[in-house]
């Protein structure tokens, strides 16, 4: 059978859902040719109909990467990745953005932001909350889609507060089981305990940057003021369980947020506080 009669037969096959023949019609391609596109697309579309997952994501990152600006490749990525619901999401927000690319190339508008708000819909309905905030980033200016899509995503101030609201009850769900699970340690008080944890999960927090972001890209006056509040309490609390040696530049930061704020006569009684006493001599390391 020649390469051309077996990729029909397999594109009869799956037209019909027989899938077992064509995988045989598009592995007999593939073995001859495994940089035929087609025979690759059409593997990958039998065996996603028969539930080899694996294999079929295999075949389809292969047919990907002999046209990898071609949609279709990607297109029967997402599908299969949206069909398995919560197990794939990381996967299909990938995916998702690399279709959204391929048509901001071909200037399709249209396609590249229903690839966007497509696997957004995606990870908000089958995944965690930090997959959810993953898939959220790639509408943010950071993004590589968001300068040909900028009008036609969410504000980006709006989108950062969404996820900073996942990460914040991420991180006090984190800090209250890690808590529980380490108090009761033998020479373990509550005080070093709650100060070895946040330590541990501010070091790796993006919640600072997060906020800067909200700050900066907010036109409402009254959300930067919330966010300017919650990004000097997260600064401080961070200074205070940070080991001695380590707290001068964030100590900087502190005192300039803080000065910052008093400078605007913003009404926020830690950043008087630190204003007023720590330029009376108070040393940060006391606290």
């Amino acid at each position: 059978m020649s390469t051309k009669t077996a990729l029909k037969a397999a594109k009869s096959a799956i037209d019909a859902k027989k899938w077992d023949e064509a995988k045989e019609h598009a592995k007999t391609v593939v073995e001859k040719d495994p940089n035929n596109y087609f025979a690759q697309l059409f593997l990958g579309r039998a065996n996603d109909g028969l539930s080899r997952f694996d294999d079929a994501a295999r075949a389809y990152n292969d047919a990907a990467k002999i046209k990898p600006d071609d949609a279709q490749a990607w297109l029967g990525l997402r599908s299969m990745y949206e069909g398995l619901g919560p197990s794939k999401v990381e996967e299909n927000i990938e995916v998702g953005l690399r279709l959204a690319e391929i048509y901001m190339n071909l200037d399709d508008i249209y396609r590249s932001q229903c690839a966007i708000d497509k696997l957004v819909d995606h990870a908000r309905s089958h995944g965690t909350k930090p997959q959810y905030a993953h898939a959220l980033a790639t509408q943010l200016p950071s993004s590589s889609i968001y300068s040909y899509l900028e009008g036609r995503l969410p504000d980006p101030s709006k989108t950062y507060t969404r996820i900073a609201d996942i990460h914040e009850t991420q991180e006090a769900q984190k800090i209250k089981k890690l808590i529980d699970e380490r108090k009761t340690r033998l020479g373990a008080t509550l005080e070093s305990t709650t100060n070895s944890v946040k330590s541990e999960i501010y070091a790796t927090s993006p919640l600072e940057g997060i906020y800067e972001e909200i700050i900066n890209w907010t036109n409402d006056d009254e959300l930067r003021r919330q966010y300017e509040e919650k990004l000097l309490g997260r600064a401080y609390d961070t200074l205070l369980v940070l080991p001695a040696g380590e707290k001068a530049e964030k100590r900087d930061k502190v005192m300039k947020l803080a000065h910052d704020m008093v400078i605007i006569k913003h009404p926020y009684l830690l950043a008087w506080q630190i204003e007023l006493e720590w330029r009376s001599g108070l040393e940060v390391e006391a606290y």
